[in-house]
């Protein structure tokens, strides 16, 4: 059973992901949030393991996160206000 913690890492994973899949249409003034954002959550990079991988060695993945779950909801909130913000900026344009 996944901890909290992992359920939160996860969907600040598909939050990104679907902030990078339009960041083509991140505002100017949005894009310095995003910046942010996007550093803060660097250590749950989903493609890690493949720039690092070796053919016929086991990998493990490694989060090298130190926050508390609430400081990863507090993330997870921001990413999700940002990707609605993104979406309102879409369909204005």
């Amino acid at each position: 059973m996944p901890t909290d913690a992992q359920l939160l890492i996860g969907k600040v994973l598909q939050i990104k992901d679907k902030i990078i899949a339009k960041r083509h249409c991140i505002p100017s003034d949005l894009k310095a949030e995003w910046n942010t954002l996007n550093e803060q959550t660097a250590c749950f990079e989903s493609e890690a393991l493949y720039r690092s991988a070796v053919k016929g060695q086991e990998m493990n993945k490694h989060i090298d996160y130190s926050g508390s779950v609430k400081e990863l909801s507090q993330l997870v909130r921001q990413l999700k206000t940002l990707n609605k913000k993104v979406n309102v900026t879409r369909v204005h344009h």
